[in-house]
């Protein structure tokens, strides 16, 4: 009898050590995952969602190094600069965030027990996106029409992307902030640019043939 309580022993520790391997194996393929990439508006709101389905007994969000918010058997409790601002699901582990301010953005991690699996996520902040100007000139034989977007959206510019509706063929073919037309295109349909961010879009319009010099 002794001999067969040994092996159901050692059968038993053999299937511990094996969760114990396998969930140490799912820590660590999570912890090499890349971040989720999150993206919010000055101002705005966003929700930062792990998607949990287990039961959980404390959970924590750290931006960086610093806590956000953390829930354990004695409640709940937010730190600065997200007092008021955070709400947090004990259950899924989603993390609200009201009122988005320029500096919220960075790097944010969860942290739930007894699990120990932490989730990355990468928020990025955009500012509220202005209406691009449009200004036009002749250039030799072409209308040249440049949309700009105001100098203090100084932020993600390189997020920016561009595109251009009218009738002529350029504007279905640029996505640069320069459009090129033909002095024989008809100058006196209104042209559209369209500039977006991940989170929003602006259009604006002109007619070129304001910027055709009488007599030309």
């Amino acid at each position: 009898m002794g001999k067969v309580k040994a092996r159901r022993w050692t059968a038993v520790k053999a299937v511990v050590n094996l969760a114990i391997l396998l969930l140490q194996s799912d820590f660590n393929s999570c912890q090499s995952l890349p971040p989720f990439i999150v993206w919010g508006t000055v101002n705005g709101n966003v929700s930062l969602s792990p998607s949990n389905n287990q039961t959980v007994s404390e959970i924590m969000w750290k931006k960086g190094k610093n806590k956000v918010i953390e829930w354990d058997s004695d409640g709940v409790k937010s730190y600065p600069p997200f007092d008021g601002r955070v709400h947090l699901h004990n259950t899924s582990g989603d993390l609200h965030i009201s009122n988005l301010t320029s500096s919220d953005e960075g790097e944010y991690e969860v942290e739930m027990l007894p699990f120990l699996i932490g989730m990355k996520f990468d928020l990025t902040v955009f500012d509220p996106l202005p209406s691009p100007t449009l200004k036009c000139g002749l250039v030799n034989e072409s209308i040249d029409v440049l949309c700009e977007v105001p100098g203090n959206y100084s932020r993600h510019r390189e997020q920016l992307t561009y595109s251009w509706h009218c009738s002529s063929p350029q504007c279905g073919e640029s996505t640069t902030p320069t459009l090129h037309l033909k002095k024989n295109d008809d100058l006196s349909e209104k042209v559209l640019c369209s500039v977006a961010n991940p989170m929003s879009n602006r259009t604006s319009s002109i007619v070129p043939s304001t910027c055709v010099p009488p007599g030309e």
